[in-house]
């Protein structure tokens, strides 16, 4: 087809206007139903955590008082709240919250934290994913106190129709892919200046941490950080070989969360682990009781 002649619009301005209005509508089709998705998986999630407080309240032998409105602290997070004092028992918990999200067709990586309601200090807590559960403390029963219960899911959103939606971010990646290579042919000619990355970045080892870009690059390899990831390793950056405490770590990067537990903070500490494995002078030293040590045996 002979694109038509308009004397304000260069053709090749056309076809990259066109292409980028197509990947607008698909970027569009992709995102609302995922946001209607997660509307829906938000209201389930409520209504399950409701049941499962139901549920133990029984087992502890109320059968009258209220369970409070469940509140959604951030994405994946939410916490029950109870009307009156109860103990528990934790092999009870494990076993009531466990069925209850299988069955509700809920995310499977997931951690339960129980609180006290005034000192906020955790008194219970497990862990259940695919890999690896960490559950402690079974047969031990929890005394007569006022309780809250704060589950996290750590991949909540991304366990409906995953292939839907790969389908769809797959058509939205081929238009911008089709932008990008009909923008270089025609308009972008130069290649652009290389930014001065050394500008903003830090040496770990053999590594060079790009804080703005949270990146990690080692001779060729490139790795992403996400944003917690970037900012532990950032702290632990900035005071190489010495001696960081969990509480401060927990704080500066934990604290807009409004929520956070110590078992977070060891799990980033691993994925950072993970990611720094291809320098063997690079290590995360775990000092007990204390906090975390970034040692760079080559500085």
């Amino acid at each position: 087809m002979k694109l038509p002649n308009f004397p304000f619009m260069k053709k090749r301005h056309l076809i990259i206007g066109l292409l980028a209005f197509g990947s607008v509508l698909v970027f569009a089709s992709a995102l609302s139903p995922t946001s209607q998705k997660d509307d829906f998986l938000e209201k389930r999630a409520e209504l399950v955590i409701r049941k499962v407080g139901h549920l133990l309240l029984l087992q502890a032998g109320d059968s009258s008082s209220r369970i409070l409105p469940v509140k959604q602290l951030s994405a994946g997070i939410f916490q029950l709240d109870f009307q009156s004092q109860f103990s528990f028992k934790p092999d009870s918990l494990v076993k009531i919250v466990r069925q209850n999200l299988i069955a509700s067709n809920l995310p499977i990586n997931y951690i339960v934290s129980v609180f006290t309601c005034h000192s906020k200090q955790m008194v219970y807590g497990f862990e259940i994913n695919p890999s690896k559960n960490v559950i402690a403390c079974m047969g031990r029963t929890q005394p007569k106190g006022c309780y809250s219960i704060q589950i996290a899911f750590t991949d909540f959103g991304l366990s409906e129709e995953p292939n839907t939606g790969m389908y769809r971010f797959g058509l939205a990646a081929m238009f911008v892919s089709l932008i990008a290579f009909v923008g270089y042919g025609y308009v972008w000619r130069k290649k652009p200046t290389p930014s001065n990355e050394k500008g903003n970045a830090v040496q770990l080892g053999n590594f060079l941490l790009l804080k703005e870009k949270r990146l990690l690059k080692i001779e060729d390899q490139v790795i992403e950080l996400s944003d917690k990831e970037s900012k532990l390793l950032e702290i632990f950056a900035a005071q190489q070989n010495q001696l960081i405490e969990r509480d401060r770590l927990l704080k500066e990067v934990w604290e807009d969360d409004g929520v956070f537990t110590a078992r977070s903070l060891d799990v980033f500490v691993s994925k950072l682990r993970k990611k720094l494995k291809s320098d063997p002078s690079i290590q995360i030293i775990n000092v007990y009781g204390k906090g975390y040590r970034l040692e760079v045996s080559n500085q």
